[in-house]
């Protein structure tokens, strides 16, 4: 009879070792998905992320399995499907998958170093760069230029040019610039720029100082033609009806020291992972159409 209960009681525990309450079938899952925005070569970032994976999975006690996303959208259907349990996403990203589910929830984001681009903290700009020897040296020089961005749905690569540049330059995108393409990410962007294949590209101020810190280009390749009003940086979100506390226990270990964390950050060239909420993106729910 006592070794018969004893098996019961550990079969109970591994059943529910997620779980706040054994009747929360969301939190017996395993694996625990996870997927993000393809801001540059998608081995690279997986790479970068595997401290961060193995911090969830030896935390949670369960595997924590990546999966790829091969477009802004393709990460935010998997999201908003339930596909995945957890994402990072561009803010604007964000903003486009709560309006089609509102249970989405933004909870974590970096606070990244100072760079030559980009301010120490939570904030980063949107972009636009010409070479260093393009005779452009304001935006009105760009009238009739072909322009990289980098996804439609991106922020600092679409959004704020679409919204915020526009009214500079006083007309849309297409009716200012002689051409557009998407790149497909702010690496290719600037690619495509270094390459002269566009005259000017937008891309996220850190993506540049990723570039420059690699030493793919010196403080002397690109010229910075405008930028953009500071924008919160990307989110970590939880899929629609994850259970509280396993989305607390989550939070908790991305947010505590530890030196997996520590190797993540600098894998991201940041200092920290701070606690946000929805108010933290909302200045972007009148640029979302």
């Amino acid at each position: 009879m006592i070794a018969r209960l004893v098996a019961f009681l550990l079969l109970w525990v591994s059943g529910t070792a997620l779980a706040a309450n054994p009747d929360d079938e969301a939190c017996t899952q395993a694996p625990l998905l996870f997927t993000m925005i393809p801001k540059k070569d998608m081995d690279e970032q997986l790479r970068e992320y595997r401290p961060l994976i193995h911090l969830l999975s030896e935390g949670l006690g369960v595997p924590v399995e990546m999966v790829r996303s091969s477009s802004y959208e393709s990460a935010m259907d998997a999201l908003v499907s339930g596909a995945v349990d957890v994402a990072v996403l561009g803010p604007a990203a964000y903003i486009m998958a709560r309006t089609r589910d509102t249970g989405i929830e933004p909870f974590a984001s970096l606070a990244v170093q100072p760079g030559t681009y980009t301010p120490a903290g939570s904030f980063y700009y949107s972009l636009l760069l010409v070479n260093a020897d393009s005779p452009s040296r304001q935006p009105a020089d760009l009238e009739g230029a072909r322009v990289a961005l980098t996804d439609p749905a991106s922020t600092s690569g679409a959004l704020i040019p679409r919204t915020e540049f526009s009214t500079v330059v006083s007309r849309p995108l297409s009716g200012f610039f002689g051409g557009q393409l998407y790149a497909g990410g702010h690496d290719k962007a600037m690619d495509a720029l270094l390459a002269e294949q566009v005259d000017a590209a937008f891309v996220s101020s850190s993506r540049v100082d990723e570039y420059l810190a690699r030493g793919v280009i010196n403080e002397k390749t690109f010229r910075v033609i405008w930028r953009s009003s500071p924008l919160h940086y990307d989110p970590f979100v939880f899929r629609s009806g994850l259970c509280d506390s396993l989305k607390q226990k989550i939070q908790t270990l991305m947010t505590t020291p530890s030196d997996r964390r520590r190797a993540f950050l600098n894998s991201q060239q940041a200092t920290d992972i701070t606690r946000v909420d929805h108010s933290d993106y909302r200045p972007l729910e009148r640029l979302v159409d």
